[in-house]
């Protein structure tokens, strides 16, 4: 995703569009499983964890500050 096509989807985020949060956490996903990964697999409780804490932060950016 280029850099002004994601400055938009995070400032339509920021003003709650539910389609670019989608949007957003998919781009960040594979980042996600990632972080998630224990020795066995993903451990989901953390995925949904780490998931839940991105979308709780998402109006507090500023899309501004985005280049």
């Amino acid at each position: 995703m280029e850099s002004r096509l994601f400055s938009k989807v995070l400032r339509d985020a920021v003003s709650g569009d539910p389609e670019s949060v989608e949007a957003i956490l998919a781009r960040y996903m594979p980042l996600f499983n990632s972080q998630s990964a224990n020795g066995s697999g993903i451990d989901e409780d953390l995925r949904q964890y780490i998931i839940m804490r991105v979308v709780m932060q998402i109006p507090k950016f500023d899309p501004d500050t985005v280049k």
